[in-house]
């Protein structure tokens, strides 16, 4: 029982002298400042991150529609002519025969058109007109009877259907209506109606006193008129059921269907003065003859 305080007394002193090198804490430095944490791993695996894979790169659809064009394409301005050059340009060849007083060659002339003039040669104008010059207007101002008929109507009707303009002074109707002249007078819409035999008036009415072949670029009046042929002096007109043609100077005042001296057809194409050109004065006449020219060339260049 002696010996285990000895023991004990060994005990503590060896245990206290164990702890002699090792500071003692103080008050102001916390224990667990000393003490170093030991990190701990963490217990769960982060997932791996997903491999994000290219997007595939798109196909265009086989069936893709063909765009439509547009339904208001605009449409292309239609060329300005130049009216006054394309007139006193045009191919014009002149038939007259009254060469001792020629009063269309006076107004062509005075208007300063460029022509060919064949006079009173028959011959000549049936090569003009045969020949391949694309005539714009064609003149056959036949005052002297028996000159233009037969063949040359065939001549005239072709010239009309390739698309040249005609003026034509013809007071031979009672002659040659149901002849060779009748496609002509089938395509314009009129008949041969009555001879025009010493009428005690010879003036010619307007049935449109505002049509611009009374007025462009003359005013003219024939209600005054001269004794230049006797007899047989012209031929009256009509027009045909559902014609289009138009009676512009008749032997009555206002007729716009019947009584005709000078008629328009063929849309313009065709103008027809049944009358002599001489029994009307010259001054009169030659205006006149300039109104025919200017509105045939202005109609067809337009």
């Amino acid at each position: 029982m002696k010996r285990l305080p000895v023991l004990c007394i060994v005990f503590v002193m060896l245990f206290s002298a164990c702890n002699l090198g090792a500071p003692a804490p103080t008050a102001t430095q916390p224990v667990q400042e000393i003490v170093e944490a030991t990190p701990i791993p963490p217990t769960n695996t982060p997932e791996p991150t997903a491999t994000l894979e290219p997007s595939p790169t798109p196909v265009p659809p086989t069936d893709t529609p063909t765009p439509l064009p547009p339904t208001d394409t605009p449409i292309p301005p239609t060329p300005t002519v130049d009216l006054a050059a394309a007139i006193q340009s045009a191919n014009i060849v002149l038939y007259e025969d009254l060469f001792f007083s020629r009063y269309v060659k006076t107004a062509l002339d005075e208007a300063g058109y460029i022509y060919t003039d064949v006079g009173d040669r028959l011959g000549s104008f049936q090569e003009e007109l045969l020949s391949d010059t694309k005539w714009d207007l064609v003149i056959a101002a036949a005052e002297g009877r028996g000159g233009v008929q037969g063949e040359f109507f065939d001549y005239i009707y072709q010239q009309l259907e390739s698309g040249a303009s005609v003026i034509m002074e013809l007071w031979i109707l009672d002659w040659v209506a149901g002849g060779r002249i009748q496609p002509i007078l089938d395509e314009c819409g009129i008949d041969f109606q009555a001879n025009w035999v010493n009428p005690s008036n010879r003036g010619v009415f307007w049935t449109d006193p505002a049509h611009p072949i009374a007025n462009e670029p003359n005013q003219v009046s024939l209600t005054r008129f001269t004794l230049f042929w006797e007899g047989d002096i012209g031929d009256l007109v009509s027009l045909t059921s559902g014609s289009s043609a138009t009676i512009l100077g008749s032997a009555n005042q206002g007729n716009p269907s019947r009584d005709g001296l000078i008629t328009l057809c063929y849309d313009g194409r065709l103008l027809l003065q049944t009358f002599s050109t001489h029994d009307h004065s010259e001054e009169s006449m030659i205006q006149l003859w300039q109104n025919y020219v200017y509105f045939m060339l202005s109609n067809r260049f337009r």
